[in-house]
């Protein structure tokens, strides 16, 4: 009713969502407890798939079916094929929304509408799928800790993959280290280390891990499957001083489907972020309505203009590629990219930055211990360090050893941004906190 409509809108201390393309039926709802139809209601992960799908690829080959109640046509800006503003296509989007009735007031109690449409690209996506996120904190079937199941759809897809014997990747871009104040051995860094051991309990370690279940069903063809990448950057912290190196902190939240549909927001791969009863996010599907010709697995594809611009755009960008060298990463799941270009990029430049930079986190480091001496060790090289150490001597340029001696490890030989995922970083430290430190008395939850 009229009166308990204005009650309910006086209640609130937030401004409700506008309509968003509604169906006429609802133009007279309060916007606030409009749902965002076709991905809402997944959290248990037992939806019908079919018929949040629909039960037929469209025309287009993918995800139409999940707009028919909301489905916008919209126009990106105009610009250059490649850069900071990319082509101008005509696109099908979808809003989607964590809340919950604290939060947006609506008349159910969560709306997952954000971790429904992870669950269901990841479920459906036929060759790859790429994510920059700031966190991923995530969990398997039976994990009573973990709630958000982007991992288990990861995992299943993955699987299928290997059970049809087919080419299929999962590049997953992060912050090397958390956005949070203090050195990983700080006594003031409970919340750094904390949010690693969930990252890391995700990633590599112990049984709740993707790459753990992987290499027990699969073995070693798990980095035919998945791999984990940051972004690093270098240069002189003033005109004739030192030359010093941070990671770029990755904040965005993109995932990148088959180089047709994206999935971008405000949203973490967390449970902070995909529940709805905790904080408020806001994302958007975009699928393509226009294609080009491209290639996917070394076979002709049809691909998004807007989707595989933008990723393109992303790799170049991570690569250090020119213009002139964008055809490379047009088929990005084909070995000369994945593993020829993509993943040896990474292994140079991470090399580079050890060695040079002494830079951490890095796979060499396994303790606090370890971490405290790789410091003083450097001090005693460079006479300071930082937080994350990353100064070099004065000489940038050495011999280097092993396998590679005839070559010369050098800043010139760094190129883009990309580097590999310390994997092994503090793998025999419990990085939970411990109970002499406040956070310890938190509860986990603040953490994921």
């Amino acid at each position: 009713s009229k009166e308990k409509l204005n009650k309910g809108r006086n209640s609130l201390s937030h401004v409700s969502l506008p309509p968003l393309c509604l169906p006429a039926s609802q133009m007279g709802t309060n916007a606030s407890e409009i749902q965002m139809h076709a991905f809402v209601d997944d959290v248990s992960m037992e939806i019908d798939r079919r018929k949040l799908l629909g039960s037929e690829m469209p025309s287009n080959g993918f995800y139409q079916g999940c707009f028919e109640n909301q489905e916008q046509r919209v126009q990106s800006s105009c610009g250059s094929e490649f850069g900071q503003i990319g082509p101008r296509v005509r696109c099908s989007c979808q809003v989607l929304r964590s809340v919950g009735q604290w939060s947006a007031g609506t008349t159910k109690t969560e709306e997952t509408s954000i971790y429904a449409a992870h669950c269901a690209l990841i479920s459906k996506a036929e060759h790859f799928i790429y994510i920059e996120n700031q966190f991923f904190v995530s969990g398997f079937d039976g994990d009573d800790v973990i709630s958000n199941r982007v991992l288990q759809a990861l995992y299943d897809r993955i699987l299928q993959a290997h059970k049809d014997r087919r080419c299929f990747r999962v590049i997953v871009v992060l912050p090397l280290l958390p956005g949070f104040q203090g050195g990983v051995d700080d006594a003031g860094a409970a919340t750094v280390r904390a949010i690693m051991h969930w990252q890391y309990r995700t990633i590599c370690r112990g049984r709740h891990s993707l790459l753990q279940r992987l290499q027990d069903a699969v073995g070693l063809e798990v980095e035919n499957y998945v791999s984990f990448y940051a972004l690093r950057n270098h240069g002189r912290l003033y005109e004739g001083g030192p030359l010093a190196t941070s990671q770029i902190y990755v904040h965005s939240k993109i995932m990148i489907v088959d180089d047709r549909a994206v999935l971008l927001g405000s949203a973490n791969i967390n449970d902070r972020s995909l529940l709805g009863s905790r904080d408020s996010e806001v994302a958007v599907v975009v699928e393509d309505d226009e294609f080009i010709d491209s290639y996917m697995n070394c076979k002709l594809w049809k691909a998004g203009k807007f989707a595989h611009s933008l990723r393109t755009s992303l790799w170049a960008e991570h690569l250090g590629l020119h213009q002139s060298e964008m055809s490379l990463v047009c088929d990005p799941v084909c070995e000369a990219t994945y593993k020829d270009i993509w993943m040896v990029r990474a292994q140079i430049n991470t090399r580079i930055y050890e060695e040079i930079f002494g830079s951490i986190p890095n796979d060499f480091i396994h303790s606090r211990v370890a971490l405290r001496q790789a410091i003083v060790k450097q001090k005693e090289k460079v006479g300071h360090t930082t937080i994350d150490l990353g100064i070099a001597p004065e000489v940038s340029q050495m011999p280097s050893d092993g396998e590679h001696n005839n070559l010369h490890i050098s800043v010139d030989a760094i190129q883009g941004h990309l580097v590999a995922f310390p994997l092994k970083f503090m793998c025999e430290e419990d990085l939970r906190p411990a109970f002499k430190e406040s956070e310890y008395y938190a509860s986990a939850q603040v953490f994921h």
